[in-house]
């Protein structure tokens, strides 16, 4: 089980994160979302123990800001959406380049996610969709209770979105907890067991994905309004427009 409590992160003077509290339990898939800027990232960097932040995370009872980082491994992986490519190394490198990784689930992976013609390949020479499956698989290697996808589904093609999402459900079959930060609302809220909603930092709402999806939400969020498509497991979300404004020009 992952707990937030009363967690606040700043950037200097900036709060980015304010009092949020979550309880979410290990086999799930959690959809977190929100606008740009509204602290998706900074969320799972903290959950990650990667910035400082008042308050306590915890998962299975232990706090994160006491781990060490090889310790951490065992409890929680963050997986960015793309690296700098600047970086003269190739993907085989990439993958290679962490703590934990296990070389069996490596392999694995490097099939599963069809990346073998790639591993002797400059990072600066494949598509950002291709890096960010070799992103995704170095994360995947790990043995980890908790799995976080910052932005999973903006680079990788259809194809690879599903299986990515029906190998996330796998491993939450398994016990493991995934919580994947998007602006990508379809396909993932097809896959995904609870909603994270936050804006400017702070907890909008939480629940179980079909009941907290709807248009209030969406215009809230984003400012938007949408059709809203629930069929059996099935939920489409359809951008119709935006929530219009009055502008005061006086």
């Amino acid at each position: 089980m992952l707990v937030v409590k009363n967690l606040e992160v700043f950037y200097g003077n900036f709060k980015a994160i304010s009092n949020v509290n979550l309880e979410l339990r290990s086999g799930s898939l959690v959809a977190v979302i929100g606008p740009n800027g509204a602290g998706k990232s900074t969320l799972l960097k903290a959950i990650a123990g990667m910035l400082s932040y008042n308050g306590t995370i915890t998962i299975e009872d232990v706090e994160v800001r006491e781990l060490s980082p090889w310790e951490r491994v065992k409890y929680v992986t963050y997986v960015p959406a793309t690296i700098a490519t600047t970086v003269d190394i190739t993907i085989g490198d990439l993958l290679l380049s962490t703590e934990g990784v296990d070389l069996g689930l490596l392999e694995n992976y490097v099939r599963m996610f069809d990346l073998g013609s790639l591993l002797n390949r400059k990072i600066w020479e494949v598509s950002t969709g291709e890096l960010e499956r070799a992103l995704i698989v170095r994360g995947l290697s790990r043995f980890s209770k908790v799995y976080l996808f910052d932005e999973l589904l903006s680079h990788i093609d259809l194809r690879y979105q599903i299986r990515v999402l029906k190998h996330l459900r796998t491993l939450v079959s398994a016990g493991r907890l995934v919580l994947v930060a998007s602006n990508q609302l379809s396909p993932l809220l097809n896959f995904t067991d609870y909603v994270v909603a936050i804006k400017a930092g702070k907890l909008l709402a939480a629940g179980r994905t079909v009941e907290v999806i709807c248009n209030e939400l969406l215009k809230e969020l984003y400012g938007v309004k949408a059709e809203i498509v629930k069929h059996r497991n099935i939920i489409d979300v359809v951008p119709i427009d935006e929530v219009k404004t009055e502008l005061n020009l006086s």
